[in-house]
């Protein structure tokens, strides 16, 4: 009996320190890793009814999971839950704050709101620990640009570039930062450069074409605006500047078709009902001129009133 009770005694230690094995960190971490990934193919297949009853289950076992805490926030943004999202985000920030991919998430979530504001510090939080990603810096140079904070832009976007000449999207970037300090010509240089390393990219011909368009120089404008037009047509704005300098290089009926482009995209653009009588007058349609001219002045008030409510309505 007393070798039995001994032998019961040395199979219940031996059990104790098993569950006691079971419970140690790198146990759990594994665990929960698991259940983060039987959640993320769960959602990968469109079952969120499932990854939502696998993560509930696994968050009341391993709620300090930061692998947990981020597949919940994939699973919210599946779901349209964005607020629940960010909630996930910072939990899994403080179960594991040294995690670079959650902040980088967290500030694409803001930045995709236009919170720009709020992707500030998890932006610096990520360079801090990926300080070798050029599209960190580039990214909170947008949110500073986003901002007004455009002297604050301007040295995160060219670290940014130094580490990356050829990143999309960083010349024009650093070229809107110069465009709002007043810097034209240097802007236009960095739109430029946006062309060479990212020709598919309409917006970069747009800014270097008003750009050259508003220093007169029409033969550059043109072929900088046509290009913008041919790789973005939906693109009101780019139609209107086009538009312009026909009108200057006086091409009334070239201007008058992408006056009214500029209109069927952006029916608020009201810039372009003035353009667009102005070329009407220009090729002698008195009438029609008048007619647009009236409308221009009819949409300009409604807006000045329509402003001056909201303003009013904020005092």
């Amino acid at each position: 009996m007393a070798a039995w009770l001994r032998r019961a005694g040395m199979a219940s230690v031996a059990a104790l320190l098993g569950l006691a094995a079971l419970c140690q960190p790198v146990f759990c971490q594994a665990a929960a890793e698991k259940a983060a990934e039987n959640v993320a193919q769960a959602t990968e297949r469109g079952d969120l009814e499932g990854a939502r009853k696998i993560l509930d289950l696994a968050l009341k076992q391993y709620p300090r999971s930061a692998a947990l805490h981020k597949v919940a926030a994939v699973l919210d943004f599946k779901s349209g839950r964005l607020d629940s999202m960010r909630a996930e985000l910072l939990r899994a920030v403080e179960c594991d704050p040294n995690d670079a991919e959650t902040y980088l998430n967290l500030a694409l979530l803001e930045l995709g709101q236009r919170r720009y504001l709020q992707a500030i510090s998890p932006l610096k939080k990520y360079i801090r620990l990926k300080p070798q990603d050029a599209q960190g810096y580039l990214l909170l140079g947008r949110a500073y640009l986003n901002r007004n904070l455009n002297l604050e832009a301007l040295p995160e976007i060219r670290r940014a570039l130094a580490l990356d000449p050829h990143l999309p999207l960083a010349h024009h970037d650093l070229g809107l930062a110069q465009t709002t300090l007043g810097n034209n010509e240097e802007a236009l240089e960095e739109f430029r450069k946006e062309i060479e390393v990212n020709p598919s990219f309409a917006g970069a011909y747009l800014r270097a074409g008003t750009i050259e368009l508003d220093h007169d120089r029409l033969p550059e404008a043109e072929a900088f605006l046509r290009q913008a037009t041919a790789r973005d047509p939906g693109e009101a704005t780019a139609h209107f500047q086009l538009a312009r300098c026909y009108l200057k290089e006086r091409k009334p009926e070239a201007a008058e078709a992408e006056y009214r482009q500029a209109i069927a995209l952006d029916a608020k653009l009201i810039r372009a009902h003035y353009g667009l009588a102005e070329a009407l007058q220009a090729l002698g349609r008195k009438e029609e001129a008048h007619r647009e001219f009236q409308l221009y002045s009819e949409m300009l008030e409604r807006n000045r009133k329509s402003n001056s409510g909201i303003a009013a309505s904020r005092d």
